[in-house]
């Protein structure tokens, strides 16, 4: 049970023992917790001792510093309190004042100490609904700040935007539709002529979702290290998953090997969309690949790996779902016609432009439709 703290502020001799014995009851159950004032700097005085005060009843006449002041006061510096006037019916001036000043209800004189009572509980309702709703937006705002850090961590995990060493020209790009994802994309060198490339889509689109992928990028650049054969790393990177995922999460994920010496990709694909693949003046195609399951389901699946052959000019497109999958405002998809349509058009353009133009596309279509779901791409031009 809440305790409403409530300030009386009045001159008039015996006021302390007035309200005490009529709230007496109140106070003895814990309900009413009373604070007593002459004035309005006595009161202001008792506010910066006692900062969760609920309620100030206060005259409007009052010695050394009037209640209309102290109205003023209390709606400047305590937003969450609320000021009950006391007046008396032939000083309507006073009263109207007092109520532009802040005040929130008043009583008339002489005091109906039921209707001073009943006035009390429906402004103390206000005030605790108030500071309820204070908490709730003190907790949210708590809750935005640990997704903002949240989102930044995941960013800052991501090898950046732009990689230049030839022969590779890569551009990568994620926009999650929430403040946190579940898609990533990564590319590191493996030893001086071997670049690995990876993106994925972690089921979900929340917390969860950013962790599992967290753990999936990290076991999956853990057994990288160990083998240059992409089935050979998605295969004990599964594994792990399986093991550790009692929320039985799964991720989808395409992790390519590319020899800059001699363009030769070997690939893997775990239940990922195919990469399109543009060779100069060429139709775009898909990247052909077996099918097979998403890590994190079967522990005993064993991935493939797949290869082609590069040559100079040749562009690899990697996206998530949420390209393709993207739906405008009647619920129609995006899907790979427009895609494949989209990248004809990018045959001089470099990887970033590439991406820009089919983001951009993208956006066009689902043009005052909500982003759905997390859109990443990564563009590698060979040669």
């Amino acid at each position: 049970m809440a305790t409403a703290h409530i300030l009386i502020v009045d001159d008039e001799p015996d006021t302390d023992l007035l309200f005490s014995q009529y709230f007496q009851q109140k106070i003895q159950t814990g309900e009413y917790r009373l604070f007593f004032a002459k004035n309005g700097r006595e009161a202001l005085k008792i506010l910066q001792e006692t900062p969760d005060m609920d309620i100030a009843v206060t005259e409007t006449r009052l010695p050394i510093m009037d209640g209309l002041t102290l109205i003023g006061h209390i709606a400047e510096q305590y937003p969450l309190m609320r000021s009950i006037v006391v007046s008396a019916y032939s000083d309507l001036s006073n009263l109207r004042a007092a109520m532009n000043k802040g005040a929130h209800d008043f009583v008339l004189k002489p005091v109906d100490f039921e209707d001073l009572h009943a006035t009390i509980d429906k402004t103390f309702t206000l005030v605790s609904n108030l500071k309820k709703s204070q908490e709730s937006q003190q907790r949210l705002n708590s809750i935005t700040d640990e997704l903002d850090i949240s989102a930044r961590l995941q960013r800052s995990i991501l090898p950046g935007n732009v990689m230049k060493k030839a022969p590779f020209e890569i551009y990568a790009d994620t926009d999650p539709a929430a403040e946190v994802g579940g898609d990533f994309y990564d590319f590191f060198w493996l030893d001086d002529t071997h670049l690995g490339l990876v993106i994925a889509d972690v089921s979900g689109k929340n917390i969860s979702a950013a962790l599992f992928m967290t753990m999936t990028r990290t076991l999956l650049k853990c057994f990288s290290r160990l083998t240059l054969s992409p089935a050979e790393c998605l295969t004990q990177a599964n594994k792990a998953l399986v093991s550790e995922n009692p929320t039985l999460m799964f991720v989808t994920a395409f992790y390519g090997v590319i020899d800059a010496r001699t363009g030769i990709l070997t690939y893997a694909n775990a239940g990922h969309l195919p990469p399109l693949l543009m060779r100069t003046k060429k139709e775009p195609t898909l990247l052909e690949e077996d099918p097979s399951l998403a890590l994190g389901i079967d522990e005993n699946f064993v991935f493939k790996d797949c290869q082609c052959t590069c040559t100079p000019g040749d562009t690899f497109f990697l996206y998530t779902d949420g390209v393709v999958e993207a739906n405008d405002i009647v619920g129609g998809e995006y899907g790979f016609e427009r895609l494949l349509s989209c990248m004809r058009s990018c045959q001089k353009k470099t990887p970033q432009e590439i991406t820009e133009i089919i983001i951009s596309s993208v956006h066009v279509f689902a043009s005052g439709a909500a982003q759905s779901d997390d859109i990443t791409t990564l563009c590698l031009r060979y040669g």
